[in-house]
């Protein structure tokens, strides 16, 4: 007896090539048959999908779960876009591992947490053995890497180079959101990014957020970009769909934006770098505030928006529009010359932030033509399955967990979301039961101590430490 029957969906997979209506019986958390007719009978579980497409579970290879008091909203908001794994790319992990059994709704999550100068190290930090005993204590308690935010909050170009050699020589992910003290979050950054890398595996976060006209014009920036990663293969990046960003709106004592991205979309829209400046960007609907109503995060514009601002203290979260519909396009369709995708994956950026596209924003790519649908499956999927080294998912094959997305393709939007074999999501209710953290060896006996549920990954065996080191 299978656990589960889908039936009549329009399956595509582009591991297996299979673009075709098939039907799927999954069984203790696997998939177990796939085959033109499965008899009903052999199914506790029936559910006919007919006029659905069916895909491997997605991988949301950038995401942000965890906010101040988003609770559950990140976990909610991400298994009803239909994703089944997802990487957080700020953390901290120690809240993950708090969260993952009681808000989870199965979703198997990696945290890549993020060093944050002030708090975290010194700016400036020379100690090379400070620096690697804050990234053993991360990856301790189950982070699958970390992460430098350098194009919110940047080190010095010296402490950036040291932070990826040590979390290389730990064996661990490592991610860079571009910008240092000497550059920022921009082109120009990103050019200094691929020679801090070097020839070490190394994660560009969000590509086309370095296209937005900041330094040359938005169209040159996205063909450089792409060169970049043509020429870096060690590189592995992601690129999100929406027009939005996500940062910060809280000011310093100076008052002026905390976040350097802030201060970015600020003067890049042509408004000061002060409250003046952000109460016009909000009237103007250039900006938007989100916060947690109800039980999911929402976008809130105009005046509403900006007395929230000033109601808390200026301590809220924003979106600015500032994302160029050409370096997206660019960013999600380039390929190399063997044919590969220069950006490995397509992400959202989302989760606890109100922007989780993937299949909202991909299909319709997809309808226009950028993409097919494997195509979509492998960036979507495939690619960042390899590229975390989640040998078992990524693809609907027998043996493969059985992690699975169903799509209504007229309302691009995702029916059902199938986790490890145990239904989260149908038509937008929610059925909780624990999550799965990624970690590394490293973070094994922690977690085991603390009674939370992981999946451990060889780093090694993983797309993006061989494509470095080949």
């Amino acid at each position: 007896m299978y656990d589960i029957i889908i039936k009549n969906g329009y399956v595509v997979d582009w591991e297996k090539n299979l673009e075709e209506v098939i039907d799927i019986g999954i069984k203790e958390g696997k998939i177990a048959e796939i085959n033109h007719t499965i008899d009903e009978s052999k199914g506790k579980q029936i559910i006919d999908v007919s006029n659905k497409l069916v895909i491997p579970g997605i991988i949301d290879s950038h995401v942000h779960i965890i906010r101040n008091d988003s609770k559950a909203a990140g976990y909610r908001m991400l298994v009803k876009a239909g994703v089944t794994t997802a990487v957080d790319m700020k953390g901290p992990v120690s809240r993950a591992n708090k969260e993952i059994d009681k808000y989870a709704h199965g979703l198997n999550i990696a945290v890549l947490q993020g060093l944050v100068p002030g708090k975290d190290l010194k700016k400036d930090e020379k100690n090379r053995e400070v620096i690697k005993n804050k990234i053993e204590e991360i990856l301790n308690q189950g982070a699958f890497g970390i992460k430098v935010v350098g194009g919110h909050y940047p080190f010095t170009p010296e402490t950036t180079k040291v932070i990826i050699e040590e979390t290389y020589k730990q064996k661990a992910y490592f991610a860079f959101h571009v910008g240092t003290l000497d550059t920022g979050s921009n082109i120009d950054g990103m050019r200094e990014a691929v020679e801090l890398i070097g020839e070490l595996p190394g994660h560009i976060a969000h590509v086309n957020s370095y296209c937005r006209g900041l330094v040359m014009d938005e169209l040159d920036e996205a063909k450089e970009a792409v060169d970049l990663l043509k020429k870096n293969s060690n590189i592995t990046s992601e690129s999100y769909l929406a027009r939005i960003n996500g940062t910060s709106g809280k000011f310093n004592s100076e008052g002026k934006p905390e976040s350097l991205v802030t201060r970015n979309c600020l003067r890049g829209f042509g408004y000061s770098e002060d409250e003046e400046g952000i109460k016009k960007s909000i009237e103007d609907k250039s900006a938007a505030v989100y916060t947690r109503i109800g039980e999911e995060m929402k976008l809130i514009w105009g005046e509403e928006a900006y007395e929230l601002w000033k109601k808390k203290n200026t301590d809220v979260y924003m979106c600015f529009l500032v994302n160029s519909p050409k370096a997206i396009f660019i960013c999600a369709t380039e390929k190399r010359k063997n044919g590969e995708f220069v950006v490995d994956s397509i992400s959202t950026d989302g989760g606890a932030i109100p922007r989780n596209f993937i299949i909202e924003s991909g299909l319709p790519l997809v309808k226009f033509g950028g993409l097919n649908l494997k195509e979509f499956v492998k960036k979507t999927s495939y690619n960042p399955a390899k590229v975390l080294g989640l040998k078992n998912k990524g693809s609907i094959s027998i043996g493969k967990d059985a992690d699975i997305t169903i799509i209504d393709m007229e309302k691009n939007k995702a029916t059902h979301t199938v986790i490890n074999g145990q239904i989260s999501m149908i038509n937008g209710y929610l059925i909780n039961s624990p999550g799965k953290l990624i970690t590394l060896n490293q973070g094994v006996k922690y977690l085991e101590n603390s009674g939370v549920n992981y999946i451990e990954i060889d780093l090694e065996n993983s797309k993006y430490w061989k494509r470095a080191l080949r």
